[in-house]
């Protein structure tokens, strides 16, 4: 990688949640998003769970920073719970 290149990449994913008879009850979403750089990088992991009628019922939002060496530095993280 050249000095100073920043590289971004973003994965998502969408799965069905199903009850016993195979009818949808809920969506999971995760999205991760890597951004790169010589110094290290910065990993942003969002999980969202909606239910049947598409309301956010939780959400959980993690960021990791590693360091050149793929050492983790630092996470932070929250979980939201809607209504």
């Amino acid at each position: 990688m050249a000095e100073n290149d920043i590289e971004v990449g973003e994965s998502v994913e969408v799965s069905a949640l199903v009850d016993e008879s195979g009818d949808v009850i809920g969506t999971v979403v995760d999205d991760v998003i890597v951004v790169t750089g010589e110094d290290g990088s910065i990993v942003e992991e969002t999980i969202d769970v909606f239910d049947a009628d598409g309301n956010l019922v939780v959400e959980e939002d993690v960021v990791d920073v590693y360091d050149a060496d793929g050492n983790l530095v630092a996470e932070a993280g929250e979980i939201i719970i809607e209504g």
